[in-house]
């Protein structure tokens, strides 16, 4: 049977959306700022402290580095996309297998991993491209590297998860307790007491230790999705490599990057030695401070529109993958035209001094800095297929990436010289970029809102004009039955509640999902103080222990995506 279709107004639902996406960004961005900066501090205390030689050792340990991020990208991403989806079905039982199976896969493969480096520690590392000047140096950051790896790799993985499970907070703390730990380490460690390139390993892997010892207190919360529980599998639960498959672009984005930083150390160690080594780990810096605005900016799509897919709404992914996307360049493209303009200020602060970086480093900091665009363009589509199980196409475009980068920058060796690793960069985000917008048809739904699945969307503030226009939607679309319903069961307690503010939002709106249940749904959120931004609301929403997508004809109550929503679900006629 088909209805009619009553009022489409996207301004209410794409107001609550970007007020959930600061609950998730500013967070976000503060820890960043001080997670990405610490190994920043790292490398400059390093440099400042032995010299460039010991500096340049970096960029021949950092595709290690990528390789356990790979890993704890994979598990933190797959598992935080999963619990996401069961936070919108009502699944808790689920999601709280999926995490603990999740814990131990990371921990077993990081150890294996750690195992086969630490055995081949000297081939790994020359094949990386250390030089006799710098060899000693990254040996001995890679082995306090391997003894720390397990913490690295959960408190990685952890930041998705736990922000994913609703604890944005605890996450941001442990994010600058960790980062604090290696800042002072390091600056103690190496200006103070002129340790050697071990003491900053150390100070990393000891600050990712104190983060995952703070993350224990998210278990102590009432209400969470992530919790150990038996490690079995149940019927109807998702296999772990199942579970873990919207991780694999995340995953492989990482292993990207780790063949580029390969390919990126034979070309400039081949062309320059240990000077372009060095270029390549001031490069490397560069691209860490920028992910602190790429990543804060595109990441919240994955918990914001996989909770809109696991609820069945696509008109909502839609509008999370717009307002991200136009929030994120709002954000990214100023920093970016500062740096590029600047150039020399970056450069300052690793006390460079070899004449060869300083004359090629200004255009390669300009050429990644407008890179940078289209890094976060890239990372916003991939993020949004990976919450909409679409992983198959996000990884083929990595595939992309890592082929059109490593051609591109090997052909364009011999004519670029020390440029050639930023133009294949460039060249590869732009393959990819066409590849997701021709071939994933992303470009529907960035600069035009489609009402997709939406029978009704609109919203406002709940007094009785507006409660009158709803009502005559609802009727047109569900019919007086279905209306009288959601008004005794969901409206009319709603108003009478305390949670009814007369300066509160409110979105409202009947969806059709694909199986041809319909269900009419409320949200609505508190203030948005800077402390709820930063540490959530100390109030906890109910949370309907059944699969809520599938309980019919009765109002059902649980947080969504920092907000509360109240929903009434009706089987397909």
């Amino acid at each position: 049977m088909e209805h009619e279709v009553g009022t489409i107004d996207y301004a209410y639902e794409d107001k609550l959306i970007r007020r959930c996406s600061f609950h998730y960004m500013i967070p976000a961005i503060i820890g960043l700022v001080f997670g990405q900066l610490s190994p920043v501090i790292g490398g400059i205390c390093i440099s400042s402290s032995l010299g460039e030689a010991p500096f340049s050792a970096l960029s021949t340990i950092e595709p290690i580095n990528l390789a356990f991020s790979a890993i704890g990208g994979l598990g933190g991403v797959g598992c935080g996309i999963t619990i996401s989806k069961c936070s919108g079905s009502g699944d808790k039982d689920i999601a709280a297998r999926v995490f603990t199976r999740t814990i131990i896969a990371l921990t077993a493969t990081t150890i294996a991993l750690s195992v086969i480096l630490f055995v081949f520690a000297d081939p790994v590392l020359q094949f990386l491209r250390a030089t006799p000047e710098n060899l000693a140096y990254a040996r001995e950051y890679l082995i306090v590297l391997l003894l720390g790896s397990v913490p690295l790799v959960l408190f990685f993985a952890g930041d998705y998860i736990l922000t994913d499970d609703n604890d944005p907070g605890l996450v941001l703390v442990a994010n600058i307790v960790a980062a604090l730990i290696n800042i002072v380490g390091n600056i103690v460690g190496m200006e103070v007491l002129h340790f050697h390139i071990g003491a900053s390993a150390f100070a990393m892997v000891f600050g990712d230790l104190c983060a995952c010892l703070i993350f224990l207190r998210h278990f102590k919360k009432k209400g969470i999705l992530c919790h150990f529980v038996k490690p079995e599998r149940k019927e109807g639960d998702p296999g772990i490599f199942s579970a873990l498959k919207p991780g694999t672009p995340m995953a492989i984005m990482y292993v990207m990057f780790a063949v580029q930083m390969v390919v990126q150390n034979l070309v400039l160690s081949d062309e320059s030695g240990t000077s372009g080594l060095g270029n390549s780990a001031v490069i490397d810096n560069l691209v860490l401070f920028l992910t602190i605005f790429t990543a804060s900016a595109s990441e919240p799509v994955m918990p914001l529109a996989s909770s809109y897919f696991g609820e069945g709404n696509h008109c909502g992914t839609m509008l999370v993958k717009r307002s991200m996307y136009h929030l994120g360049m709002r954000l990214l493209a100023p920093i970016v035209l500062v740096i590029a303009v600047f150039p020399q200020l970056f450069i300052a602060l690793f006390s460079v001094q070899d004449p060869v970086m300083l004359d090629t480093l200004p255009f390669a900091i300009r050429v990644v800095c407008f890179n940078a665009l289209f890094t976060f363009t890239n990372d916003s589509m991939v993020n949004y297929l990976s919450a909409t199980e679409r992983e198959r196409l996000a990884n083929t475009s990595y595939a992309i990436q890592i082929a059109v980068n490593v051609t591109a920058t090997l052909g364009l060796a011999g004519v670029a010289g020390m440029d050639a690793p930023w133009y294949g960069a460039m060249l590869a985000n732009l393959c990819s970029c066409t590849f997701l917008l021709v071939a994933g048809r992303l470009a529907r739904g960035f600069f035009k809102e489609y009402p997709e699945n939406a029978l009704v969307l609109t919203g406002g503030y709940a007094d009785a004009a507006q409660m009158e226009a709803w009502r005559a939607d609802t009727d047109k679309v569900l019919g007086q039955a279905h209306t009288a319903t959601v008004w005794e069961k969901l409206i009319e307690p709603f108003l009478a509640s305390d949670a009814n503010e007369p300066d509160q939002l409110c979105s409202y709106s009947v969806i059709r999902r694909d199986n041809g249940d319909t269900a009419a749904i409320l949200r609505y959120g508190g203030h948005t103080s800077l402390k709820n931004l930063l540490f959530g609301s100390e109030g906890e929403g109910e949370e309907d222990e059944e699969e809520l997508a599938h309980v019919y004809g009765e109002c059902v109550s649980s947080e969504f995506n920092t907000l509360q929503r109240l929903m009434i679900n009706f089987e397909a006629e």
